[in-house]
Parts: C-alpha cells; structure tokens; sequence
C-alpha cells in the first residue's frame, strides 16, 4: 500500500512537470537543440557530407559552396563534417564529466549529512581545498601533470566541480532527514540504507537534476577552451576548441572558419541552459503555483 502511494505521488509528479514544460517554449528551444546536438554525436559518421579529416590543399579556405556546405579550413577539409564530429568530444565531455561529479557529489554529501561526525568534517575539508583554488587554476595544474586528453579533459573537470553537488547533497539531506516521513521510517524499523536510497534521495535528486543541466553548458565551455589552449583534444582530432584554435590566426582571411565553432559553442550552450531553467521552474512549486 505504502509502495503504490508513493509511486502514484511520485507519477503524478512527472505528469505535472511535463504539463508545465509543454507550455514553455524555452523548453522547446533547449530540447530541440540538445536534440540536435546528440543527433549530430551518436550519428555523425553517417550524416557528415565528407571525411573530416581528409586534406586536399588545393581548396583551403574556401567560401560555403554546394560541395562544402560552410566552406574549408586551411588544410583544405570540409568544415560542416568536422563541426559535427566535434560534437562527440563535448557530449562525452558534459555528460561524462557530470555523472562523475553527481556520482561522487552524492556519495559524499549523504556520508557528510547523515553520517555526519569526523567523516562528516573530513569530506566538508576536502570540500573546502578544492574549491580554494580556482578552477582554471587547478585544471591547468592537473593537466599538466597528468597531460592533455579527452578522459584527462572529463575526470578533471568532474572532480573540479563535484564539491558542488556535494554541498548541495548535504544541505538536502539535512533538511530531509529531520521529516516527519523519515522518522516515520525509522520507527518502522528500517535501516540507514533504505531510509537513505528510498526516501532521502528520491527528494533531492530534482535539485541535482537542475544543477547537472546548467554545468553541462559550463562544461561544453571549458572542453572548448581547454582545447583552443592545447589541453584538451589534440589536432587532428575535431573539437570546436581545436577548431577555434586553427582558424583564429585566419580571421582577416576567411572570417567564417571561425565564426562557425564559435556558433556551435555558442547554441549547445544556449540549449543546456536554456532547458535547464525551464526544468528548474517546472520542478520548483513556488514558481509555477499558477500551473
């Protein structure tokens, strides 16, 4: 009986933040976007129109034509192909980089809120040194000592800023675990790890959710940057940062090479943040009491 309840509040749930989101062209907007991004990644080597990576430097840096859509770069390969292929490196980078960050942000902010004690102290203090040094600080620093790659680029950029979902997590879970449904719980004999994983979790993940939305254009952001900067992904590899970094010493030349990175950047980012708040204010009943 218990079970069936919870599944019907937590269904009616769902039911009401879809009904929000459907009225939300912002919603729209960022789905499709993302959408097309994660079209772009899975099925990229059967929707580009050319071999990114094949040079042919008779036709470097050529204007958009019918044979190549947005033109080529210096060396002559097409741009489109390489754009969409560039798309691969910031999904594995956004999605890959939260998870560890939500993974080990949760794992450590629910031992520091309901184990709380020592442990507690210990992973505030680890909390606290990393998020004493800045980011672009520490990222450098990691980098070069571990040595640019794409796994390099997300494991750093997840450890970076996972302190902030633990924050988070904490601050959740001890206003949680003080309810009435918890107690409750407790009274009815279970244990930690239930009260835990069924009934604490559950209520804060939608803080996590929204979260994990707007760092994902943060993190398409710091790919591409750490890219241009030569510590992300490395030439010839395709990455909008390695793309910016080609073409920025061609500006006066062909404007439009790098224009076209600069755009893709640009909407992917749009498109996390702009999806990302339409699921803040669906999840959030202060915002939407209208609905």
């Amino acid at each position: 009986m218990f079970k069936s309840q919870k599944f019907f509040r937590f269904k009616k749930k769902i039911i009401r933040v879809i009904k929000i989101m459907k009225n939300d062209y912002k919603a729209y907007l960022g789905g499709l976007i993302i959408m097309l991004i994660l079209i772009s990644a899975i099925f990229a080597p059967f929707i580009v129109p050319a071999d990114p990576y094949k040079t042919n430097v008779t036709k470097r840096l050529e204007g958009p034509s019918l044979e190549n859509f947005m033109g080529t770069d210096s060396l002559g390969r097409d741009i489109l192909s390489r754009l969409i292929y560039a798309a691969r490196p910031a999904v594995l980078v956004a999605f890959g980089g939260i998870i560890i960050s939500v993974i080990i942000g949760i794992i450590l902010g629910l031992l520091a809120a309901y184990v709380g004690g020592i442990l507690g102290s210990i992973i505030l203090f680890i909390f606290d040194v990393i998020r004493a040094f800045p980011p672009i600080i520490l990222i450098l620093v990691l980098l070069s000592i571990i040595g640019p790659s794409l796994l390099s680029v997300i494991v750093i950029l997840g450890v970076t800023i996972m302190p902030r979902y633990g924050r988070v997590v904490r601050a959740e879970t001890l206003s949680e675990k003080e309810e009435d449904f918890v107690e409750a719980a407790r009274s009815l004999g279970a244990d930690n790890s239930r009260i835990i994983f069924k009934h604490i979790l559950p209520n804060i993940f939608a803080s996590v959710l929204v979260l994990s939305g707007m760092d994902m254009a943060s993190m398409i952001m710091w790919e591409a940057g750490l890219s241009f900067l030569g510590l992300g992904l490395q030439p010839p590899l395709s990455s909008w940062g390695v793309m910016l970094q080609e073409s920025y010493q061609y500006i006066q030349t062909a404007p439009l090479m790098i224009v076209w990175p600069a755009l893709a950047i640009m909407l992917t980012m749009f498109g996390f943040s702009t999806f990302a708040e339409s699921l803040r204010v669906a999840l959030n009943p202060k915002l939407n009491q209208e609905v």
